[in-house]
Formats: C-alpha cells, sequence, structure tokens
C-alpha cells in the first residue's frame, strides 16, 4: 500500500468531516466565540420582549400581542440554538498534526457532524417561523395559506444546508415586509416608538443582506453580526420605552 493511500485511510473522514464542519463557520478566528456573546445578548433581548407581549396580551387578550410573544420567543430559542452550537463547533474546532512535510488539520471531535446541522436548521426553521408570525399579523393568513406558507419554509430552511443564503434571502423578504408595515405605521401617526420599531427592524433587515455575501470576506460576518445585534438591543429599548410610557399613563 502506498504512501498516499495510507494517507487516505487514515485522515479522509476527518477531513471530510472537517470540510462540513467548515461550511457552517464563516467567523474569522478572532471572532470565535464573540459571536455567541452576541447571539445570547440578543436570546436575552427577544425573550424579554416576548415577556412584555405576553403581560400585554394578558391585560389587553388583544391576539396580536400574543403573536408577538409567539414570534419572539420562537426568534429567541432559533438564537440559542445558534449559539448551542457555535459554541460546540468552537470549543471543538482544529488540532493540527505534522506529518513529516504535511500539516494536516483536522478535527478531533467524536460525534457525528448531524449534531451540527441539526442546531444550524432548528436556528435557521425557528427564525423563519418568527419571522412569519410577525408578518401574519399585518397578512392575515387562512389555513390553508398557514401550512403553505409552513412548508415553503421548511424546504428552504432544508436546501439551505448547502446554499447558506437561501435562508438568508428568505429572511430578508420577510423583514423588508415587516419593516414597510411599521414605516407605514409611522408615516400614519408619527409615534416615534413606530418610528424605533421601524429602524430597529431595518438594520435587521440590513444584516440579513450581509449575511448573503459573508463567503465574499469574514469580515462581513463581523459586521452583520454586530448590525444585527444594533437591531434586536433597538427592539428592547423600544418595547422597554413603551412599558414605562404605558405605567406613566397608568399613574395618571
Amino acid at each position: 500500500m502506498t504512501y498516499r493511500a495510507v494517507f487516505h485511510k487514515l485522515f479522509k473522514p476527518k477531513l471530510v468531516f472537517l470540510k462540513a464542519m467548515i461550511q457552517l463557520v464563516y467567523s474569522p478566528k478572532w471572532f470565535y466565540g464573540k459571536d455567541i456573546i452576541i447571539d445570547l445578548i440578543s436570546v436575552f433581548a427577544l425573550l424579554l420582549i416576548a415577556f412584555f407581549s405576553a403581560k400585554y396580551y394578558s391585560l389587553k387578550k388583544n391576539k396580536n400581542h400574543l403573536l408577538l410573544a409567539i414570534s419572539f420567543v420562537l426568534m429567541g430559542l432559533s438564537f440559542l440554538f445558534k449559539a448551542i452550537t457555535n459554541f460546540t463547533i468552537y470549543s471543538n474546532m482544529l488540532q493540527t498534526k505534522q506529518l513529516g512535510l504535511i500539516m494536516l488539520t483536522y478535527t478531533t471531535l467524536k460525534s457525528s457532524n448531524l449534531l451540527f446541522f441539526i442546531g444550524f436548521l432548528m436556528y435557521r426553521v425557528l427564525m423563519l417561523l418568527g419571522l412569519y408570525l410577525l408578518y401574519s399579523i399585518y397578512h392575515k393568513q387562512d389555513k390553508a395559506n398557514l401550512i403553505l406558507i409552513i412548508y415553503l419554509i421548511m424546504i428552504s430552511t432544508y436546501f439551505s444546508r448547502s446554499a447558506y443564503y437561501i435562508f438568508h434571502m428568505t429572511a430578508l423578504i420577510l423583514l423588508y415586509i415587516i419593516t414597510s408595515e411599521y414605516l407605514k405605521n409611522f408615516k400614519r401617526n408619527k409615534l416615534p416608538t413606530n418610528k424605533w420599531l421601524a429602524s430597529s427592524f431595518a438594520l435587521i433587515t440590513i444584516s440579513q443582506a450581509i449575511f448573503i455575501f459573508i463567503k465574499i470576506h469574514t469580515l462581513l460576518y463581523v459586521i452583520a453580526e454586530l448590525v444585527q445585534l444594533m437591531g434586536y438591543a433597538g427592539l428592547l429599548i423600544t418595547f422597554i420605552k413603551v412599558l414605562k410610557d404605558g405605567k406613566k399613563k397608568g399613574k395618571k
């Protein structure tokens, strides 16, 4: 058996697994872990917004507040899956071994790469479902449309395994429609909160547009993460402001 045959026999499975992992990692090395912190901040912001929305629903029994709460819970859980998956990848990432003149980089992770795909698929499915629920607040859907849209979300998520940008393009379209609705609301009544909501969702929309091109340069991934964080932070600030204004009116 030749040296090359021995080499492939010993290390080809690891190289194939590494290739699968690399397709999930677009962050520059110096940013490893920092994106996890950003995602966890997003989880906190989204779940807090969901809590505020649920509180409003319990007081006013408005179905839109319930949909808002569920959508933000789904989006928060999606970031949680993403953070856990990235943590698993980064903590077991790469080791380098010297084989004569050949430097072989491979992963020492023993579990199946199925774990990573499940994590990222859950992130994408929950995010798109959450965005769709936000969209449905302004564009009411019957049961037939609901089933069809959920089916299309599942299909687009499945194919995003091999073409990640499909997920970001789908999210971009949904976010563009949601942002447009908040912008219309602001133009109608000129409320500052609607302006903040439109601006925050606009930032999140822009982040998805940047995510589409992250294969061009890893720095785009960093920019997209930071812009997205600004968007979710803006949403949290807006909902806290709405809550405070509501308490002030209640005292009066």
